[in-house]
């Protein structure tokens, strides 16, 4: 099956990997989400799923494209030709993620996280004083524009490409199928909510509304660089050992 998957060659690693975990699960039966929660084994596992998948929502990336249109009417771009630069973000967007698979096994999850997290909070930051005062001087709203297209960039070199294997890379296998409902859940409702809420913030907040994700990014930032560990070139084995540093923390192994 793996020479079907990946092609010929030695996958001898690979399989050593799998035979492994599955020796360390003992043939546990999978999880169910209440285990997840329960389980102190898995701690650490699952607030970092919960904070690095909340990420999707609460960065404002939904904001920076609400605000998009505003932004290059202002830059002198014509209402019929909007459409085109929408489109050229939506597709940026799309060409880093592709990069991400690229560049995720040589830089590392981690290394793009927090980077990516801080590129991000400096953006929105930058873009809420352009915002501000883009009717001040002919060229801010192009800053602006630069803005967005550095901020969509860094999300998806980053979290965007990130996330997908990280349910994968930091759960054993009798845990996967309920950290995937998991996060799931946690995306869905976090939008459903976001979307309530997102148009009272913005009339409430203006364009400092990014204040409030600019702090969620450079949390998200300090967090990952501190507290996640490195899961590049780890079985699972060994990914499991550095959570269990946080799980039983000041506990006798």
């Amino acid at each position: 099956a793996v020479k079907q998957l990946w092609g010929d060659g030695d996958h001898m690693a690979e399989i050593d990997d799998m035979m492994a975990e599955q020796e360390a699960i003992r043939g546990e039966n999978a999880k169910s989400v209440c285990d997840l929660f329960r389980d102190k084994a898995v701690r650490w596992q699952l607030i970092t799923l919960f904070l690095v998948s909340s990420c999707m929502q609460l960065i404002g990336a939904n904001v920076v494209y609400f605000y998009a249109y505003s932004v290059f009417i202002k830059a002198g771009i014509p209402p019929a030709q909007t459409h085109y630069v929408s489109l050229g973000v939506g597709i940026t967007e799309i060409l880093t993620t592709v990069l991400c698979g690229f560049l995720i096994e040589r830089a590392g999850r981690k290394t793009l996280l927090w980077k990516s997290y801080t590129v991000m909070a400096l953006a929105l930051g930058l873009l809420t004083v352009t915002l501000s005062l883009q009717d001040s001087f002919s060229w801010v709203p192009y800053c602006s524009v630069a803005l967005i297209f550095i901020f969509i960039m860094s999300f998806g070199i980053g979290p965007a490409g990130v996330l997908c294997p990280l349910p994968t890379e930091i759960f054993i296998q009798s845990y996967r199928p309920a950290a995937y409902v998991f996060n799931g859940a946690t995306n869905w409702i976090q939008l459903f909510i976001l979307g309530l809420l997102f148009p009272f913030i913005v009339e409430g907040l203006g364009s400092f509304c990014f204040i409030i994700f600019l702090a969620y990014c450079l949390s998200m930032a300090i967090f990952v660089f501190l507290v996640m560990p490195e899961t590049k070139g780890k079985t699972m084995l060994q990914v499991m050992e550095e959570f269990n540093r946080l799980n039983y923390r000041g506990k006798k192994r």
